[in-house]
């Protein structure tokens, strides 16, 4: 039987630039390959091209195709060029039976044009950050359109969790909104040998991003913990420029407490999990935080606010802290110390099973058997 062919557009999608934007995306792709045959498209516009470029690719069992473009001057011009890139794109295939968009916004548009050319239909999944009414209520005209008119084409939308499913429903009123987590690879993510550290590892695994992960917040923590404690090291791991954060720490005296590390490929983090006695995330929003899944994985208990699939934390899987607060983070640091044999690490990787690949897949299985017959 021939595979049913599914198209994947993101707005957030890995680029020569930003080789780690919209990762989850890539590895949806990876998964749904197992049983459809998948392609990505992507357009990307650049400021130094007065046409068209195309790249065609296999990658790890999906066809990519990538369309460069000219940005354009003004919003009329930027979006024909949009308009040129994805029909540009469209030359190189024949025809799919299902379009999953991931991520409205700023793609939208895009989403809506290629239900239209093939007539079939349309699944959005959002991983969005930009729902939360902070952010919510500072919409441009143009975003709120592209809701607006996007939302009326969709035929079934999907939140990466709970939490998130919160703050979208009041925009897609008329739509039963499913949930699918991001999927994590449970073998390689796995307990590993148990070894005793000699002083207690905290990690930490971030962008860095001031806007929503808050890294301050766990450098004063780790300044508050070092008047009490000095048997501690905290190991930050991050695909961005890291040199600020590590300058910072070292004028706070903290060196011998906090190293830095990255950008590191997806299956080299296995290692500092199992290492860790508690993986800490101190970010103000999280849609889902693939790296709470990962943690809990490989049987690592968790510091984290109440974000993602984090929210609500269930004592056994680790200790929740308050936003914002260095103090609850510092308090949550002493308890690990105190009573990190405590935990139970297979008990801690069972909930992670809710994220295998055999279980994510399944989910998708379904939505899309409802649709693709």
């Amino acid at each position: 039987m021939k595979k049913r062919e599914i198209l994947i557009l993101s707005s957030w999608y890995p680029t020569k630039n930003k080789p780690f934007l919209g990762n989850f995306v890539v590895r949806n792709a990876q998964l749904l390959s197992k049983y459809y045959s998948v392609t990505v498209v992507n357009t990307i516009p650049s400021d130094n091209l007065k046409k068209l470029s195309l790249k065609e690719s296999n990658r790890n069992g999906y066809r990519e195709i990538e369309v460069i473009h000219p940005r354009g001057k003004n919003i009329l011009s930027k979006r024909r060029w949009q308009k040129r890139a994805l029909n540009y794109a469209f030359l190189k295939t024949n025809r799919f039976h299902l379009i999953i968009g991931h991520t409205l916004q700023p793609k939208g548009l895009q989403f809506v044009a290629s239900k239209k050319k093939f007539n079939i239909p349309l699944i959005l999944i959002e991983h969005g950050s930009y729902y939360r009414i902070e952010l919510r209520n500072k919409w441009t005209i143009i975003e709120e359109l592209i809701l607006k008119y996007t939302r009326k084409h969709i035929d079934e939308v999907v939140a990466v969790s709970e939490f998130l499913k919160q703050d979208i429903k009041r925009d897609f009123p008329k739509h039963k909104i499913k949930i699918i987590g991001n999927h994590i690879n449970t073998d390689t993510f796995n307990i590993g040998e148990i070894k005793s550290n000699k002083r207690t590892e905290f990690l930490h695994i971030s962008t860095l991003d001031v806007k929503t992960k808050n890294p301050q917040g766990i450098i004063d923590a780790c300044l508050l913990l070092r008047k009490t404690e000095n048997n501690f090291h905290l190991t930050i791991i991050c695909d961005e420029d890291y040199s600020e954060w590590e300058a910072k720490a070292k004028a706070k005296g903290l060196s011998q407490h906090i190293s830095f590390k990255g950008p590191l490929a997806w299956d080299d983090l296995v290692p500092f999990y199992q290492k860790a006695d508690a993986f800490i995330l101190n970010s103000d929003y999280e849609s889902f935080a693939i790296v709470i899944a990962e943690a809990w994985s490989t049987g690592t208990p968790v510091i984290s606010t109440s974000v993602g699939i984090a929210s609500e934390l269930d004592p056994v899987l680790g200790i929740q802290t308050e936003k914002k607060n260095p103090e609850s983070i510092e308090y949550a640091m002493k308890k690990i110390i105190n009573t990190k044999s405590d935990y139970n690490k297979n008990k801690i990787r069972e909930k992670s099973m809710e994220y295998s690949e055999q279980v994510i897949l399944k989910k998708w299985m379904k939505i899309i058997d409802k649709y693709v017959k």
